[in-house]
């Protein structure tokens, strides 16, 4: 409420604010929370006027916090805190696509997600009184850091949150505050990498780096998979198909749980006389014994030992660092110009327009473990059975 008022201004709405000018007396609106003053003119009547208007719109969004109805379904003492324990314990025991597990790696992300959120909003925050105002200002420092995919993650998780709120009846329905803000929009800044740049990386690592990094890079050009799942590649994962008598390399993708087997008679143009099987072949002849995947280390490095296998990100890092020692800051700049140079993760796009473009007849929805409404029948939960790529 407003505090006391002269006598001549009893009658004044509330929040109206006058003060004297050249012109005569000036006439203000001040936000009873953030004490931001607003300039209304010299006209008394259209100042009091829109002042009754903002009054008004700050009475329909003040929260009935205390209202009997809420109290007597518990919400006035129900904080958001408190939710996001219900709701992290609701993401615990959710399945993935399929009905399959999640992965670890989604598990965590959600953590850290819940972890972001809960540091956004005070503890005594209850859930019935959120606004979208208040799910814009935990969304908008991450836009300000130019974190736009985290943004729109965060944005995308409180949506879920508060759509499983009202799912348990703490909140109403029709009351989910984070589908009244604009989802942030990402602006892609992380370019493509083409085959000429990727050969020149290539050659480049055979130099500067161990011999997995040319491994590493040739499994991820020929068959598309994320770099994690490169990493577990294991030399046991090579099995022979007793019918076809094919040999096959066996992947579970760690993201989707998609159990794939590629034929290491996989090749690409792009690499006259390479195949699937002569990159592992390659990396047996070198092989360090006691090693079980097919990159591993050949030496001792840091806390890595001879025959540990080489992590993603120590594969990531390596390939970011022969990208800056190849491309010059002018060469990177007139590249990939006004983005991001690529990074390994893009050897994966790259290898599907190479299979593509160039006509290996290699369906690469199954190659890289795509799921697409217009292929149900084929992209069903496999329920145990391995997709199988053909290169017929």
């Amino acid at each position: 409420m407003a505090g006391a008022r002269k006598r001549n201004r009893r009658h004044w709405p509330d929040y109206l604010l006058a003060r004297p000018r050249q012109g005569g007396l000036y006439y203000y609106w001040k936000h009873p929370v953030t004490k931001k003053e607003f300039g209304l003119g010299y006209d008394f009547a259209d100042a009091a006027s829109q002042a009754r208007e903002a009054n008004a719109e700050l009475e329909h969004r003040k929260p009935q916090q205390n209202s009997l109805t809420e109290r007597i379904k518990g919400r006035d003492t129900k904080t958001f805190h408190a939710w996001l324990d219900v709701y992290q314990d609701i993401l615990s025991k959710r399945k993935g696509k399929g009905g399959r597990p999640r992965s670890d790696n989604t598990k965590r992300t959600e953590k850290s997600k819940i972890k972001y959120i809960r540091g956004a909003f005070e503890a005594r925050t209850l859930i019935a009184n959120i606004t979208p105002q208040d799910c814009k200002k935990a969304i908008d420092p991450l836009i300000e850091q130019d974190k736009v995919r985290l943004a729109q993650s965060i944005h995308s998780t409180l949506t879920d949150c508060f759509n499983e709120a009202i799912a348990n009846e703490w909140i109403d329905i029709g009351k989910n505050p984070a589908t009244l803000i604009k989802k942030p929009q990402p602006i892609v800044k992380r370019a493509r990498i083409n085959i000429a740049q990727f050969k020149r990386i290539l050659q480049r690592g055979k130099t500067d780096k161990d011999p997995w990094f040319e491994t590493a890079l040739m499994l991820a050009i020929l068959t598309a998979q994320r770099v994690g799942d490169i990493a577990d590649m294991k030399y046991s994962d090579i099995k022979a198909d007793p019918e076809s008598r094919t040999e096959y390399l066996h992947i579970i993708q760690a993201k989707e749980k998609h159990p794939i087997r590629i034929p290491l008679g996989l090749s690409l143009p792009s690499f006259p006389g390479e195949t699937l099987g002569s990159i592992i072949a390659k990396s047996q002849e070198t092989k360090i014994k006691g090693a079980t995947t097919i990159c591993h280390h050949r030496v001792n490095i840091g806390v890595a030992k001879a025959a540990d296998s080489v992590h993603e990100q120590t594969m990531s890092k390596a390939f970011t660092e022969v990208l800056r020692d190849e491309f010059s800051d002018e060469e990177q700049a007139h590249e990939w110009p006004g983005k991001n140079p690529p990074t390994f993760h893009e050897i994966r796009s790259l290898a599907k327009r190479l299979h593509l473009d160039l006509k290996t007849g290699v369906n690469t929805k199954t190659l890289l473990g795509h799921t697409s409404d217009d292929s149900a029948d084929l992209y069903a939960d496999p329920r145990g059975e391995w997709w199988t790529v053909d290169i017929s």
